[in-house]
């Protein structure tokens, strides 16, 4: 079950930090072929935020939590479970901020899940 949840966090973290760099670097989206017109409900004018956001937050997180999974650390389980729920919470905030729908949206808020179980697993497990 380990083994799922550092795949998990190292997938999450590996993207969430390219893909909040490449926001911060190029915040109209251009090099994630994202188009402004999707940020229809968002307080955003563009992507630099939101990258910031993904980056730090969702990236960092995730790197911090995949470094407490892989060392077996006491808050590895507690880490994992507020990930996951913060996994969906991200994504279910920016479907309701964003139009359309993309599939990168469901994956994620899936494996956000599963994260959150395997963490609480964990912290059964004690």
């Amino acid at each position: 079950m380990r083994v799922v949840l550092v795949l998990i966090q190292a997938f999450v973290a590996l993207t969430a930090l390219v893909g909040g760099g490449l926001l911060m670097r190029a915040p109209d989206g251009h090099l994630l072929q994202l188009p402004l017109a999707v940020l229809t409900q968002a307080p955003f004018t563009d992507f630099f935020w939101p990258g910031v956001l993904l980056f730090g937050v969702v990236g960092g997180g995730h790197a911090v939590g995949l470094v407490l999974t892989v060392r077996r650390a006491p808050l590895a389980g507690t880490g994992a479970l507020l990930l996951g729920v913060g996994t969906v919470v991200w994504i279910g905030v920016q479907v309701l901020m964003t139009d359309p729908l993309f599939w990168i949206q469901g994956l994620i808020a899936g494996l956000g899940v599963v994260e959150a179980a395997l963490g609480g697993w964990l912290v059964r497990r004690g």
